[in-house]
């Protein structure tokens, strides 16, 4: 490739940023591995780079890649000045009173279907339009940090680096659900005598939750397993076995509630949802959003999740004293 003239126009962003990476590659494969995108594509993005910037950056048919003059000089310098410009961008994005075009919330299926809604309502002024992705897959983390999401709802065990002070919204425990329509058992008993009906083991809520029927006794495998709290309920509701679950999932499918019987869990059995954004970024905006969350939280379950359940509303405050100055007498067990 001869040298071009430089172009007027400066390069796209995506194209510095995919630089970024292919200088750090042993090769092109590799760089567009980590991109995303087809190693065709990728070479075209560096052929478009290289035309508006009029300078060749690697050197061809090298393996592995090596940088030409001008390529090992923006590759020492657009790190931070990237870096530099995404803080900048995002500054102007987060500073009050200005409105967003989109605000794109990311938060598990129970959080969605049971305070999703209310939520919506409180948060019209702080974007244009809000726009909530239900469901918290392996690859989420990835989301957050590529930019699909601008912040995400998520509990531990989640990789804390490029998050900015995790905060926590309120504390979910685990319970354990049994048919109201049999004879009353004690949890240490249904456990091991009884079938029990799982989250799918692929999901870290159903990991957790098959870690604390392991840890209460419960050593043979499921009789059932589902990947939604509905299906889940809807099989303990009608007396197939026992399952453990969370007091926020249990309000995914209020008609269920009635024909259940409900064991708190052990204390260290709860799950903390947190707020989470990209390190440095829209921090004001992630304190606005955490106290609407909180507010909407404790608005539900002073009233209709009170109504649905008073047992379950108790557990949540008991286990969210910060939130609820009052918490219920705790409910016995037995």
């Amino acid at each position: 490739m001869s040298r071009s003239k430089p172009s007027d126009q400066l390069p796209d962003f995506s194209l510095l940023r995919n630089f970024c990476v292919i200088a750090g590659s042993a090769s092109l494969t590799e760089a567009a591995a980590k991109c995303d995108l087809s190693q065709p594509a990728l070479s075209q993005q560096l052929q478009r780079l290289e035309a508006a910037l009029g300078v060749l950056l690697i050197e061809r048919n090298t393996r592995p890649i090596r940088l030409t003059r001008a390529g090992k000089r923006l590759a020492e310098g657009l790190p931070s000045q990237l870096q530099d410009l995404v803080r900048l961008v995002e500054h102007v994005r987060s500073t009050p009173n200005v409105s967003r075009k989109k605000l794109r919330i990311a938060m598990p299926d129970s959080m969605s279907c049971t305070m999703g809604a209310e939520f919506l309502s409180v948060a019209t002024s702080l974007a244009d339009s809000v726009e909530l992705s239900a469901g918290i897959s392996p690859w989420a983390d990835d989301a957050l940090l590529g930019r699909s999401f601008d912040l995400m709802v998520d509990s531990l065990p989640y990789d804390t680096l490029g998050y900015v002070n995790p905060a926590k919204i309120f504390i979910d425990p685990y319970v354990l659900v049994y048919p109201a329509s049999l004879p009353r058992k004690r949890p240490e008993d249904f456990v091991v005598t009884d079938p029990q009906i799982a989250y799918a083991p692929t999901t870290k809520f159903g990991v957790r939750a098959a870690r604390i029927a392991r840890q209460l006794g419960a050593d043979t495998e499921p009789a059932f397993s589902f990947d939604s709290s509905q299906s889940l309920l809807r099989f303990v509701q009608v007396g197939y076995g026992w399952a453990v679950t969370s007091v926020l999932c249990l309000y995914q499918t209020p008609a269920a509630l009635r024909d259940l019987s409900i064991f708190l869990a052990p204390p260290e059995a709860c799950r903390t949802l947190m707020l989470l954004s990209r390190t440095e970024e829209m921090q004001e905006l992630s304190q606005d959003v955490n106290q609407r969350l909180v507010k909407v939280f404790k608005e539900l379950v002073d009233g209709p999740w009170q109504k649905m359940s008073p047992e379950a509303a108790s557990y949540l405050r008991l286990a969210n004293p910060d939130i609820f100055s009052d918490p219920d007498t705790p409910l016995s067990n037995g």
